[in-house]
C-alpha cells in the first residue's frame, strides 16, 4: 500500500509549500499529493484554497493574482506566523524540478470544480512532459469531466475520480469513463464498492488516513493507497502490520 502525503507532509509543515514537500520525502513518503490552479497570467501554481485568505491572510481568489504577486504572497503567514519563516506559493515548475530527482509519485489534483480554469490541463501536461515526468505522475480531481479530457490528451496518465459523497457502482462509473482510480474519503467506502472497484479493474486511493484502525480497514480492503497528513507515522504503522 501507497503512502502518499496530503498536500504535502501537512500534519507538522505549512501545506502545498516547498517544505511540506521536502519534509515528506524526508519522512519516506512514496507519494505527493498536491493541488493545482492557475494564475492570472496563466501559470500553473500549487494551491488549495481558491482564495487565498486561509492561509496567506490577504483577499482575493488565486486566479486574480498574478504569478509574481502569488510569489510575494506567505503561504503559511495566516496559520503559522513566523514559525517556519516565508513560504512562498510555488509553481509546479518549481516543484518538477525538484521532485524529478527524487523516486516520488505526484498526485496532481486539478482544482477546476468551482472554476473552469481553461487550459489547465494542457499546460499541466506540458510541464509533465517537460520535466520527462509521464510515468510519475496521475491526475484527480472531483470534475470528472477534466479527468475525462486528460485522458483524450494523454491516456498514458492514470486518473482518479475524486468524490466527497457516496457514488454508487464506483467501479462501474471509474470504467465506464476510461479512467483508472476511484478516490473516495474512507468514510465513503465499503465492502460492496471495494468489491465494484475490483470487479471493474479499479484501483482505490483513500483520504484522509491518519489513525491506525482508517490504516487497517484500507489494508483490509487492498487499497492502492492512502492520502494521510503524517506519512513517517503511516509508514511505521504500515511496516508494523506488514502491509507496506
Amino acid at each position: 500500500m501507497k503512502i502518499a502525503a496530503h498536500r504535502g507532509y501537512s500534519g507538522r509543515y505549512p501545506e502545498n509549500t516547498m517544505l511540506a514537500f521536502e519534509m515528506a520525502a524526508d519522512a519516506g513518503a512514496d507519494e505527493i499529493e498536491l493541488d493545482v490552479q492557475l494564475s492570472r497570467d496563466g501559470r500553473v501554481v500549487i494551491f488549495h484554497d481558491e482564495s487565498v485568505e486561509r492561509l496567506t491572510g490577504h483577499q482575493g481568489w488565486v486566479r486574480d493574482y498574478r504569478f509574481e504577486e502569488l510569489s510575494r504572497l506567505n503561504a503559511s503567514a495566516a496559520v503559522y506566523g513566523d514559525r517556519f519563516g516565508f513560504n512562498p506559493i510555488p509553481s509546479l515548475d518549481e516543484y518538477f524540478s525538484w521532485v524529478k530527482n527524487t523516486g516520488i509519485v505526484t498526485n496532481i489534483e486539478l482544482k477546476n470544480s468551482r472554476f473552469c480554469y481553461e487550459g489547465l490541463e494542457e499546460k499541466t501536461l506540458a510541464l509533465i512532459e517537460k520535466y520527462s515526468l509521464t510515468d510519475r505522475v496521475f491526475f484527480s480531481s472531483f470534475n470528472h469531466i477534466s479527468l475525462i479530457k486528460c485522458k483524450k490528451l494523454k491516456s498514458v496518465i492514470p486518473c482518479g475520480v475524486l468524490t466527497s459523497k457516496l457514488l454508487g457502482n464506483a467501479g462501474y462509473y471509474v470504467s465506464g469513463g476510461g479512467l483508472d482510480f476511484y478516490h473516495p474519503g474512507l468514510v465513503l467506502l465499503d465492502d460492496e464498492t471495494v468489491e465494484d472497484c475490483g470487479n471493474h479493474g479499479v484501483g482505490l486511493n483513500v483520504w484522509t488516513v491518519n489513525d491506525m484502525a482508517g490504516l487497517l480497514r484500507a489494508g483490509d480492503w487492498n487499497c492502492r493507497g492512502i492520502i494521510t497528513d503524517f506519512p513517517d507515522v503511516c509508514r511505521a504503522w504500515l511496516e508494523m502490520s506488514g502491509k507496506h
